[in-house]
């Protein structure tokens, strides 16, 4: 790579090629035709990428399409981010909803919203629901899954909402579980809580169970 990349600029109704750049910004709504690689991406309005996206900063207000997989360093947005193949970062910080059809992949991912895709492997991961969220596993360090607050006065306008996590696999050395629906969840420290169906919990060091979460089967191993 170059070691100077010229920034680039979009402003309303764009269509532009990918490349290599410094500083992306984009205000409005822009199709990039490549892979594009990037310094920093600024994104207010909506963006498609068709091709792959790797940057070191991203920070969004609105939609990004990504057709190819996505790197990041750090990662920031508002509004929905779908991917079409995986994406990796070191820190994802969420509101909104993220889909990918591929793994997601973080030191640390913190997402207020919905989420829905393949596998998400994560250092630490805080979800707080504010939609319904399906994946197929979550692996990580330590998961936490919460409803975000408000989501049950929206529930009351939209009964076909309801703000619930279901995948068939999380594990994960401490797992503290909300309003999940899992196949199996296996930890060193599981507890599971309020609006959680669990078919088998599998623990190593501690596990509670509290609210009105329900269990099938449960092994100390």
């Amino acid at each position: 790579m170059d070691d100077k990349r010229n920034d680039i600029r979009l402003v309303g109704d764009t269509e532009s090629l990918g490349g290599q750049f410094g500083r992306v910004r984009i205000t409005g709504d822009a199709i990039l035709a490549g892979d594009v690689a990037c310094e920093g991406f600024y994104l207010t309005g909506t963006s498609h990428i068709k091709g792959s996206l790797d940057s070191e900063y991203l920070k969004f207000t609105g939609e990004v399409l990504v057709d190819g997989p996505m790197s990041c360093g750090s990662l920031r947005g508002t509004g929905e981010l779908r991917l079409g193949r995986n994406i990796r970062g070191n820190q994802m910080r969420l509101s909104g909803h993220l889909s990918s059809q591929g793994a997601i992949e973080a030191e640390k991912l913190e997402l207020r919203g919905a989420l829905s895709g393949g596998s998400v492997n994560a250092g630490q991961a805080l979800i707080k629901l504010y939609g319904p969220s399906t994946v197929s596993e979550i692996v990580g360090g330590v998961v936490t899954v919460r409803r975000s607050r408000g989501v049950l006065l929206k529930e009351l306008f939209q009964q076909d909402s309801i703000a619930e996590l279901r995948a068939g696999l999380i594990e994960g050395d401490r797992l503290d579980l909300e309003h999940t629906i899992a196949d199996v969840v296996r930890g060193n420290a599981v507890r599971i809580g309020q609006g959680c169906v669990i078919g088998r919990v599998e623990y190593r060091d501690s596990y509670e169970k509290s609210g009105n979460a329900k269990a099938q089967s449960e092994y100390h191993v």
